[in-house]
């Protein structure tokens, strides 16, 4: 009888050994090893998933030439070594390895502005995802699951080579551009590929996307990827991209007809005051 007291003890003390030491590791963030492409990645407990503002272009969506310029300041998020969900390799500041992301869409296609700060641009492997570049990993249903028609995997070099899981797609347009310290990418990509019909402000989108580094050409050197552990598999752990619209914007488009309309009066206006000086038969 007494063994089995001391024995029930001793279960009940690994127990609860085991959920201080649980606890403890979700509260300290503790890391975990996962395995992409034969690397390690170190990813951390999740917390709440973070999402991006897609921003409706009411006037004109941008030009896809690699220059950003033409995109208005607004909502954008930062992958660097500090903000990634999960990582591989050796970043040494966010000049060696950081990006800067924006997003913007019109009924039919999808947009994305990347800036990339990158010390040493390598574009020299067949593989792309071996090479400078950026992925961006959408599950357009939002459904979890990885392998269905609305989820892609879309690498983009630095080169300006896009590929949806690895197959070269003519399909999406994107240009690449380069800056003292990094490069850009400007992608557009079909919504049809994504969603059946049309967004409208409120649509959500699960997203993430990852940031490759190679400083010294074959294999990448470090590996950054803003929400989950992969942006070609587990969307469920991807962030998310909601569909907005800005009320300023909305307000300049109407301000915008509101003239047109008042330049349409006065020409009828003046168009009348013509009749007006007509000497009656």
């Amino acid at each position: 009888m007494k063994r089995a007291i001391v024995i029930l003890l001793v279960v009940v003390g690994v127990v609860a050994v085991g959920i201080r030491v649980l606890g403890a590791s979700k509260a300290n963030n503790v890391p975990g090893a996962v395995t992409h492409r034969g690397q390690e990645v170190i990813g951390f407990e999740a917390r709440t998933p973070r999402s991006l503002r897609c921003i409706h272009f009411l006037t004109a969506p941008p030009v896809l030439d690699g220059d950003l310029s033409d995109w208005p300041a607004w909502d954008s998020i930062d992958v660097n070594r500090a903000t990634a969900f999960s990582f591989s390799g050796l970043v040494g500041s966010t000049l060696d390895l950081s990006a800067t992301v924006r997003s913007g869409w019109v009924a039919d296609t999808l947009y994305f502005a990347i800036q990339v700060s990158d010390d040493v641009i390598v574009t020299d492997s067949a593989d792309v995802w071996r090479d400078d570049g950026v992925e961006i990993g959408l599950d357009g249903l939002r459904d979890g699951q990885a392998w269905g028609g609305d989820d892609h995997q879309y690498t983009l070099v630095a080169d300006g080579r896009v590929t949806d899981r690895g197959v070269v797609v003519t399909d999406v347009l994107a240009a690449a551009g380069r800056f003292p310290g990094g490069y850009t990418i400007e992608v557009g990509i079909p919504i049809s590929k994504l969603i059946p019909g049309a967004p409208i402000s409120g649509t959500v989108m699960a997203f993430t996307v990852g940031v490759h580094d190679d400083d010294d050409g074959g294999n990448w050197d470090a590996y950054l990827i803003w929400e989950g552990t992969s942006t070609s598999s587990s969307p469920a752990l991807f962030g998310s991209l909601v569909f907005s619209e800005r009320p300023e914007d909305r307000i300049a488009v109407l301000e915008a007809k509101v003239t047109q309309l008042e330049a349409k009066v006065q020409e009828l206006l003046t168009v009348l005051s013509q009749f007006e000086k007509l000497t009656p038969p």
